[in-house]
C-alpha cells in the first residue's frame, strides 16, 4: 500500500511538472515578445530616453530565452525521474527568479525618473529642431505617430523659427512643423494644388510619450512578477518531485533485496538436507604414521 501510494503521488508530481514547463514554455515566449515589443518602443522614442531604460527590457528579453533552455531540464527529468536534472531545474529557476525579481524592481524604480528625464529632454532638444536633423526626425516621429504638437501645446514653437527657404504652417504668428497637421485638405489656386493644413493636433507630446514610457516600465515589472510567482510553483513542484524520485528509488531497491532474500530462503527451504550436512575439511597428508 505504501508502495502504490508513493508511486501514484510521484506520477500526480511529475504530471504536475511537465504542465508547469508546458506553461513555462508558453510563458517565456509571451516574456519574450512582450520584451522585444517594449524594446522596440523604446527604440522609436530612443532619442528621447537614457541608455539604462533598455536595461529592463534587455534583461527580460534574456530572462525569457533562459527560461526556453531551462525547461528542456524539466521536461526530460520529468519524463527519465532523473533527481539531477529535476534538481538543476529547480536550482536553476531559483536564479532566474532573482533575476526576475532584480528586473521588475528596475522597471518600477525607473518610472518615478520618466517626468523630469522627458521633460528636460524635449525642452532642451526643442530649439535645435532645425539644425539638428536627429532632432528633427524625432519630433516629426512623435508627432505624426503620437497625435501631438510641441511639448505642452503648438505655442512652444513660438521659440523656434525656421530658417529662410523652410515652409510650415502658419497660425496665430507662429511656424509649427507639417508634422503637427491633424487635418489638411487641398486647394486648387489656378493649375496647382496646395495641401492646406485645417487642424492642428491640440495636446502636446510630454503626456503622450511619459505615458507611453510609464505604462511600457509597468508592464514590464507585471510581466516579470507574474513570471516570478509561477516559477515559485515551478520550483516548488521540482523539488517534490526530486525528493518522490529518491523515495521510490530507495523504495525500489528494498523490495529488491527482500525478493532476493525470499528467492534465497525458499531455496534453502526446499533443500533442507544441504542445511544439515556437516563442512567437508580437507587435512593434507604428511606420511604413514606407526603405532
Amino acid at each position: 500500500m505504501t508502495r502504490n501510494n508513493l508511486e501514484v503521488g510521484m506520477k500526480c508530481i511529475k504530471y504536475m511538472l511537465l504542465c508547469i514547463t508546458a506553461i513555462f514554455v508558453l510563458t517565456s515566449a509571451l516574456i519574450i515578445s512582450v520584451g522585444t515589443t517594449i524594446y522596440a518602443i523604446y527604440h522609436d522614442v530612443s532619442f528621447f530616453l537614457e541608455d539604462h531604460f533598455f536595461s529592463p527590457a534587455t534583461f527580460v528579453i534574456v530572462i525569457g530565452v533562459i527560461m526556453l533552455f531551462v525547461s528542456l531540464f524539466g521536461c526530460i527529468g520529468a519524463l527519465k525521474e532523473s533527481t539531477c536534472l529535476v534538481n538543476i531545474f529547480a536550482v536553476i529557476l531559483s536564479l532566474v527568479f532573482v533575476l526576475e525579481i532584480a528586473a521588475a524592481i528596475a522597471a518600477y524604480s525607473l518610472r518615478g525618473q520618466v517626468t523630469d528625464m522627458l521633460d528636460e529632454k524635449l525642452r532642451v532638444t526643442l530649439p535645435f529642431y532645425y539644425e539638428n536633423d536627429e532632432v528633427h526626425d524625432a519630433f516629426d516621429f512623435i508627432q505624426s505617430r503620437l497625435n501631438c504638437c510641441g511639448v505642452d501645446s503648438y505655442m512652444d514653437w513660438s521659440v523656434v523659427p525656421p530658417p529662410p527657404g523652410v515652409s510650415g504652417i502658419s497660425i496665430s504668428n507662429i511656424t509649427v512643423p507639417n508634422s503637427c497637421c491633424a487635418e489638411s485638405r487641398y486647394n486648387t489656386i489656378g493649375d496647382v494644388e496646395i495641401d492646406e493644413c485645417t487642424k492642428l493636433y491640440a495636446n502636446g507630446c510630454l503626456p503622450r510619450v511619459y505615458y507611453l514610457v510609464y505604462q511600457s516600465a509597468g508592464l514590464l515589472g507585471a510581466g516579470a512578477m507574474t513570471i516570478a510567482f509561477i516559477q515559485i510553483i515551478g520550483i516548488v513542484f521540482s523539488f517534490s518531485l526530486a525528493s518522490s524520485i529518491r523515495k521510490a528509488k530507495s523504495e525500489r531497491e528494498r523490495r529488491r533485496w527482500e525478493i532476493q532474500e525470499r528467492m534465497i530462503n525458499a531455496y534453502t527451504s526446499l533443500n533442507p538436507n544441504q542445511e544439515k550436512q556437516a563442512p567437508v575439511v580437507y587435512v593434507p597428508f604428511h606420511g604413514q604414521t606407526t603405532a
